[in-house]
Protein backbone atom coordinates (compact mmCIF):
# COMPACT_ATOMS: atom_id res chain seq x y z
CA UNK A 1 0.00 0.00 0.00
CA UNK A 2 1.86 3.18 -0.81
CA UNK A 3 2.00 6.20 1.53
CA UNK A 4 -0.73 8.10 0.18
CA UNK A 5 -3.49 5.18 0.35
CA UNK A 6 -2.19 4.27 4.07
CA UNK A 7 -2.73 7.75 4.77
CA UNK A 8 -6.15 7.86 3.47
CA UNK A 9 -6.99 5.03 4.86
CA UNK A 10 -6.18 5.84 8.61
CA UNK A 11 -8.00 9.25 8.09
CA UNK A 12 -11.08 6.55 7.33
CA UNK A 13 -10.42 4.92 10.41
CA UNK A 14 -10.25 7.94 12.37
CA UNK A 15 -13.08 9.04 10.50
CA UNK A 16 -15.28 6.12 11.51
CA UNK A 17 -13.90 6.19 15.29
CA UNK A 18 -15.13 9.69 16.17
CA UNK A 19 -18.34 8.89 14.27
CA UNK A 20 -18.96 6.13 16.81
CA UNK A 21 -17.54 8.18 19.68
CA UNK A 22 -20.53 10.74 18.62
CA UNK A 23 -22.91 7.64 18.68
CA UNK A 24 -21.72 6.32 22.30
CA UNK A 25 -22.18 9.43 23.89
CA UNK A 26 -25.29 10.51 22.40
CA UNK A 27 -28.40 9.56 25.27
CA UNK A 28 -29.40 5.65 25.01
CA UNK A 29 -32.69 5.99 23.57
CA UNK A 30 -33.65 7.85 20.32
CA UNK A 31 -36.55 9.39 22.54
CA UNK A 32 -34.04 11.59 24.14
CA UNK A 33 -32.20 12.88 21.51
CA UNK A 34 -32.59 16.55 20.37
CA UNK A 35 -32.34 18.22 17.00
CA UNK A 36 -28.88 18.43 17.27
CA UNK A 37 -28.43 14.53 17.72
CA UNK A 38 -30.68 13.79 14.55
CA UNK A 39 -28.72 16.84 12.23
CA UNK A 40 -25.33 14.78 13.49
CA UNK A 41 -26.75 11.62 12.25
CA UNK A 42 -27.86 12.65 9.33
CA UNK A 43 -24.32 14.39 8.47
CA UNK A 44 -22.79 10.83 9.50
CA UNK A 45 -25.37 9.52 6.93
CA UNK A 46 -24.09 11.54 4.20
CA UNK A 47 -20.59 12.04 4.93
CA UNK A 48 -20.05 8.22 5.49
CA UNK A 49 -21.41 8.03 1.49
CA UNK A 50 -24.48 5.54 2.44
CA UNK A 51 -26.80 8.57 1.08
CA UNK A 52 -26.80 12.13 -0.62
CA UNK A 53 -28.11 15.51 0.33
CA UNK A 54 -29.78 14.75 -2.76
CA UNK A 55 -31.27 11.24 -1.99
CA UNK A 56 -32.36 12.82 1.53
CA UNK A 57 -34.67 15.64 0.17
CA UNK A 58 -35.94 13.44 -2.69
CA UNK A 59 -37.20 11.17 0.27
CA UNK A 60 -38.55 13.60 2.21
CA UNK A 61 -40.27 15.03 -0.60
CA UNK A 62 -42.19 12.32 -1.07
CA UNK A 63 -43.16 11.69 2.01
CA UNK A 64 -44.72 15.10 2.58
CA UNK A 65 -47.02 14.26 -0.66
CA UNK A 66 -50.83 14.28 0.81
CA UNK A 67 -52.53 11.17 1.02
CA UNK A 68 -54.16 9.15 -1.79
CA UNK A 69 -57.33 10.30 -0.54
CA UNK A 70 -59.12 9.41 -3.72
CA UNK A 71 -57.84 5.58 -3.33
CA UNK A 72 -58.60 5.68 0.45
CA UNK A 73 -61.66 6.91 0.61
CA UNK A 74 -63.53 8.29 -2.73
CA UNK A 75 -63.33 4.87 -4.43
CA UNK A 76 -65.42 3.54 -1.19
CA UNK A 77 -68.90 2.45 -2.06
CA UNK A 78 -69.03 2.85 1.84
CA UNK A 79 -68.74 6.22 1.50
CA UNK A 80 -70.34 6.74 -1.84
CA UNK A 81 -73.55 5.80 -0.58
CA UNK A 82 -73.46 9.50 1.63
CA UNK A 83 -73.47 11.29 -2.42
CA UNK A 84 -75.19 11.64 -5.13
CA UNK A 85 -73.45 9.45 -8.08
CA UNK A 86 -69.87 10.76 -9.34
CA UNK A 87 -70.22 13.60 -6.54
CA UNK A 88 -68.36 11.71 -3.84
CA UNK A 89 -65.02 12.93 -5.35
CA UNK A 90 -65.97 16.36 -5.12
CA UNK A 91 -66.82 15.84 -1.44
CA UNK A 92 -63.88 14.17 -0.68
CA UNK A 93 -61.38 16.91 -2.54
CA UNK A 94 -63.11 19.69 -0.76
CA UNK A 95 -62.44 17.65 3.17
CA UNK A 96 -59.01 17.27 2.30
CA UNK A 97 -58.66 20.52 1.16
CA UNK A 98 -60.01 21.70 4.61
CA UNK A 99 -57.51 19.78 6.34
CA UNK A 100 -54.68 21.47 8.49
CA UNK A 101 -52.04 19.38 6.52
CA UNK A 102 -50.91 18.31 9.50
CA UNK A 103 -51.30 15.10 11.96
CA UNK A 104 -53.79 15.16 14.48
CA UNK A 105 -51.67 14.00 16.94
CA UNK A 106 -48.11 14.70 16.60
CA UNK A 107 -48.08 17.43 14.25
CA UNK A 108 -45.48 16.51 11.71
CA UNK A 109 -46.61 17.01 8.00
CA UNK A 110 -44.88 13.75 6.78
CA UNK A 111 -46.77 10.02 5.97
CA UNK A 112 -50.01 11.50 5.99
CA UNK A 113 -53.19 9.13 5.85
CA UNK A 114 -56.74 9.39 5.94
CA UNK A 115 -57.97 7.64 9.57
CA UNK A 116 -61.07 7.30 11.19
CA UNK A 117 -61.98 8.82 14.29
CA UNK A 118 -64.72 6.49 15.58
CA UNK A 119 -63.06 3.20 14.29
CA UNK A 120 -64.66 0.52 11.92
CA UNK A 121 -63.55 -1.74 14.20
CA UNK A 122 -65.81 -0.33 16.66
CA UNK A 123 -68.62 1.50 14.55
CA UNK A 124 -68.16 -0.42 11.06
CA UNK A 125 -69.51 0.79 7.96
CA UNK A 126 -71.20 3.81 9.74
CA UNK A 127 -67.89 4.63 10.56
CA UNK A 128 -67.07 5.36 6.96
CA UNK A 129 -68.35 9.33 6.51
CA UNK A 130 -66.53 12.28 5.63
CA UNK A 131 -67.08 13.91 8.93
CA UNK A 132 -65.60 10.96 11.12
CA UNK A 133 -62.34 10.99 8.97
CA UNK A 134 -59.17 12.89 9.76
CA UNK A 135 -55.42 13.07 8.70
CA UNK A 136 -52.64 11.04 11.09
CA UNK A 137 -49.41 10.00 10.11
CA UNK A 138 -48.70 6.57 9.91
CA UNK A 139 -46.88 6.31 13.06
CA UNK A 140 -49.90 7.56 14.98
CA UNK A 141 -52.21 5.36 12.77
CA UNK A 142 -49.94 2.21 13.75
CA UNK A 143 -50.06 3.28 17.76
CA UNK A 144 -54.02 3.05 18.04
CA UNK A 145 -53.81 -0.37 16.25
CA UNK A 146 -54.50 -2.84 19.42
CA UNK A 147 -52.04 -5.27 17.51
CA UNK A 148 -49.40 -2.70 17.71
CA UNK A 149 -49.19 -2.92 21.28
CA UNK A 150 -45.72 -1.69 21.58
CA UNK A 151 -46.55 1.54 19.37
CA UNK A 152 -45.94 4.70 19.73
CA UNK A 153 -43.17 3.79 23.08
CA UNK A 154 -40.39 4.85 20.96
CA UNK A 155 -40.56 7.89 17.88
CA UNK A 156 -38.94 5.37 15.23
CA UNK A 157 -40.89 3.27 12.99
CA UNK A 158 -39.57 -0.01 12.96
CA UNK A 159 -37.60 -0.05 9.38
CA UNK A 160 -36.15 2.80 11.20
CA UNK A 161 -35.89 1.83 14.33
CA UNK A 162 -33.40 -1.58 12.43
CA UNK A 163 -31.14 0.75 11.19
CA UNK A 164 -30.47 2.97 14.55
CA UNK A 165 -29.94 0.35 16.55
CA UNK A 166 -27.48 -1.23 13.70
CA UNK A 167 -25.65 1.93 13.32
CA UNK A 168 -25.89 3.87 16.84
CA UNK A 169 -25.35 0.63 19.42
CA UNK A 170 -23.24 -1.19 16.83
CA UNK A 171 -23.37 -4.57 17.63
CA UNK A 172 -20.40 -6.62 16.70
CA UNK A 173 -22.31 -10.13 16.26
CA UNK A 174 -25.77 -10.99 15.07
CA UNK A 175 -27.27 -12.50 17.91
CA UNK A 176 -26.26 -8.71 20.21
CA UNK A 177 -28.27 -7.17 17.23
CA UNK A 178 -31.40 -9.36 17.67
CA UNK A 179 -30.76 -8.86 21.77
CA UNK A 180 -30.99 -5.26 21.27
CA UNK A 181 -33.70 -5.28 18.53
CA UNK A 182 -35.67 -7.15 21.32
CA UNK A 183 -35.05 -4.91 23.86
CA UNK A 184 -36.13 -2.12 22.18
CA UNK A 185 -39.60 -3.51 21.81
CA UNK A 186 -39.57 -5.00 18.29
CA UNK A 187 -41.77 -8.09 18.43
CA UNK A 188 -41.73 -9.33 14.43
CA UNK A 189 -40.28 -12.36 13.66
CA UNK A 190 -36.44 -12.22 13.41
CA UNK A 191 -36.32 -12.98 10.22
CA UNK A 192 -36.53 -8.84 9.94
CA UNK A 193 -34.05 -8.72 11.96
CA UNK A 194 -31.55 -11.28 9.54
CA UNK A 195 -32.79 -9.06 6.72
CA UNK A 196 -31.75 -5.96 8.56
CA UNK A 197 -27.98 -7.01 9.55
CA UNK A 198 -27.29 -7.62 5.94
CA UNK A 199 -26.35 -3.87 6.30
CA UNK A 200 -23.68 -4.90 8.65
CA UNK A 201 -22.03 -6.94 6.01
CA UNK A 202 -22.50 -4.72 3.48
CA UNK A 203 -20.87 -1.81 4.95
CA UNK A 204 -17.87 -3.96 6.85
CA UNK A 205 -16.83 -4.57 2.90
CA UNK A 206 -16.50 -1.34 2.39
CA UNK A 207 -14.75 -0.47 6.05
CA UNK A 208 -18.15 1.35 7.62
CA UNK A 209 -18.72 -1.32 10.14
CA UNK A 210 -16.90 -4.15 12.42
CA UNK A 211 -18.48 -7.56 12.52
CA UNK A 212 -16.99 -9.91 15.42
CA UNK A 213 -15.58 -13.41 14.02
CA UNK A 214 -17.78 -14.95 16.47
CA UNK A 215 -21.03 -13.99 14.90
CA UNK A 216 -22.84 -16.84 13.75
CA UNK A 217 -24.80 -15.22 11.07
Amino acid sequence: MSDAMAGAAAGDEQQTQAEVDFFESSPLADMDWAEGDWEQMLVYLVESGLVTYQEVAALVLGHLNPSQVGTSIASKKTFQAHYPPRKTMQAVLAWHINQEGVCVDCGTRLELQADHVETREEYGDAADRLENMTLRCRRCNVIRRPSHANGGKTFLTTESALMWILLVKRPGTYLEYERLCRNYGLTMANIRFKEAWAMAHWLQRVGLYTIDDSSTF
